[in-house]
C-alpha cells in the first residue's frame, strides 16, 4: 500500500467527496500539532469496509511513513485483526488526531476539537461501517462523548450514530495496542487475553456468526463525541 488510503471505487456515491476530503487533510496545518509532525497522516484501508479503526494518533514510524498503524503497536494491531481472520485490507483505518503530538503525548483538547471538527466528523460521515473499533482512551472517550476510561469500556457493545449516518453501528472499545506493548504477560484476565476475547468476539459479529449483545446506550458523558441520543 501506499500512503494514501486505498480510493474507493468510482461507482462508489462517496469516492470523489473522500477522495477531495483526503486531499485537503493532507494541506492541513490548523493546529499547533502540524508544527512538529512531518507529515499529516490521514488513513488506509477500504473506505467501504464494514470495519472501522479509530486510533488516537500518529506515532513516530507513521509520521515519517504517511501511513497509519506502521509502527510497532500497529505491527501489533495488524496481528491481533488477523489471528482472529480479519485482513488489514478489510477495514478503513484512521486516527482521531490526523499530525502526531510531540514525544507521542496524548492530544490536548484543543488539538482533538480542530482535527476532529474539520477532518475526523466530515471523514466518518461518508463512511458506513457496521462495526467501529474505538482503540484507546482518546478514540473511545471521543466517539462515545465520555469520560470513562478505556479499562471501563472495553469489552462492551455500545449503539453508535453519526448524525450523517441513516443508522447506528455497533461500537467496540479494545485496549490500544501500544497499552499491550508495555503490558506483555499473558496472564489470564490480563489485558492481552482480554483483547483476545474481544476481537474474536468482535470478529463472529462481522462473520454474521453471533449477534453482539448486550448493546450500551450512552455511557457517562462528557462534552464533545459524536454519540447520538437514538
Amino acid at each position: 500500500m501506499t500512503g494514501s488510503s486505498s480510493l474507493p471505487q468510482a461507482d462508489w456515491p462517496g469516492s470523489a467527496a473522500l477522495r477531495a476530503l483526503e486531499e485537503r487533510n493532507r494541506d492541513c496545518a490548523a493546529c499547533p500539532l502540524r508544527v512538529s509532525a512531518s507529515r499529516v497522516v490521514v488513513s488506509e484501508g477500504d473506505p467501504r469496509a464494514p470495519l472501522l479503526i479509530v486510533g488516537e494518533g500518529p506515532g513516530a514510524e507513521e509520521d515519517r511513513d504517511g501511513r497509519p498503524f506502521v509502527g510497532q503497536a500497529g505491527q501489533l494491531l495488524d496481528r491481533i485483526l488477523a489471528a482472529a481472520g480479519i485482513a488489514r485490507e478489510e477495514a478503513y483505518l484512521t486516527n482521531v488526531t490526523k499530525c502526531r503530538a510531540p514525544h507521542n503525548r496524548p492530544p490536548l483538547p484543543l488539538e482533538t476539537a480542530i482535527c476532529t471538527a474539520l477532518w475526523l466528523e466530515p471523514q466518518l460521515a461518508l463512511l458506513r461501517p457496521r462495526v467501529v473499533l474505538a482503540l484507546g482512551n482518546t478514540a473511545a472517550q471521543f466517539l462515545l462523548g465520555t469520560s470513562q476510561g478505556i479499562t471501563q469500556l472495553r469489552g462492551q457493545w455500545f449503539s453508535y450514530r453519526h448524525p450523517a449516518w441513516p443508522d447506528p453501528a455497533l461500537l467496540m472499545p479494545l485496549l490500544h495496542p501500544a497499552y499491550l506493548l508495555r503490558h506483555p504477560a499473558r496472564t489470564p484476565g490480563g489485558p492481552k487475553s482480554l483483547t483476545w476475547r474481544d476481537i474474536r468476539e468482535v470478529a463472529a459479529v462481522l462473520r454474521g456468526e453471533k449477534e453482539a449483545g448486550p448493546v450500551q446506550g450512552r455511557p457517562q458523558t462528557a462534552p464533545g463525541g459524536l454519540f447520538a441520543d437514538l
